[in-house]
């Protein structure tokens, strides 16, 4: 089961999903910033308080969520790499649950050369056994205040071999293509101007999938941008929720007018 919390208070609920290796600690900064809206907060299969529920692919983890976290409210969703895929899988498979979706930092092509995904996993488990490295990557990278470095490690720790290999290849062999034109709802592909080529690209290419999608670089950003740059991010997002929002009205609006003509 996927482990989740909210608040009860606010406006439409928006669902923040976390990228890999992380969980729902990583969205401290967004949490104040919209405490005007219902916030959702979860971690992913493999992660977190639900480290014991295996991460089986992106499409299992948007099916639980859809019937364990949304239920039968309406929210938007807000997703980071990892989070980003589900994100969009939540929008393609329940786009009746969900109002918008902002996604940053995904791929939607695949990536190569995927014969080094050992390797890489490798790399990445040696890295976590050294709690000092670890660490230093989260003050150094992430710019982390130094009473989130423990939510870091201790998170960072949890993914396994397994875990960590069964989604990268998942991801990296992602691809859009036409049973994603389907979909209506408004979607933002967002990516730092400082990420990888294949990430940069993603935000041109989503919307010739997505007839209701916008692509948009941030100046300046990284692939971690909700931790490094949250007033930056913060503001970005509640531009978009609040376009979204407007253009709600005016659909109503107009429908309204129709109906008394």
């Amino acid at each position: 089961m996927i482990d989740y919390e909210e608040t009860h208070t606010g406006d439409a609920a928006i669902l923040f999903i976390h990228g890999i290796g992380a969980s729902r600690w990583m969205w401290w900064q967004q949490t104040h910033a919209f405490s005007d809206h219902q916030v959702i907060l979860l971690d992913l299969p493999g992660h977190g308080k639900s480290v014991s529920t295996p991460w089986v692919s992106l499409e299992d983890t948007a099916d639980q969520i859809a019937r364990h976290v949304i239920k039968e409210r309406m929210v938007h969703v807000v997703g980071l790499s990892l989070g980003g895929h589900v994100a969009l899988e939540l929008v393609k498979r329940y786009p009746e649950k969900i109002r918008s979706a902002f996604i940053s930092g995904i791929t939607v092509r695949p990536m190569s050369p995927q014969f080094l995904l050992k390797l890489q996993s490798w790399i990445v488990q040696q890295g976590m056994r050294n709690e000092r490295h670890l660490a230093r990557l989260a003050l150094e990278h992430y710019h982390l205040p130094p009473d989130k470095v423990s939510d870091f490690v201790t998170n960072y720790r949890l993914l396994t071999r397994e875990t960590y290999e069964t989604i990268w290849k998942e991801v990296m062999q992602y691809r859009l293509d036409e049973s994603y034109g389907g979909i209506k709802t408004p979607c933002m592909f967002v990516a730092g101007e400082r990420e990888s080529r294949s990430i940069r690209e993603s935000v041109e290419i989503a919307p010739c999938y997505l007839p209701n999608a916008i692509g948009r670089l941030i100046p300046g950003a990284q692939h971690v941008w909700p931790v490094q740059k949250a007033g930056q991010f913060n503001h970005v997002l509640r531009d978009w929720l609040d376009d979204h929002h407007r253009g709600q009205l005016c659909a109503a609006i107009c429908r309204d007018k129709k109906g008394r003509l």
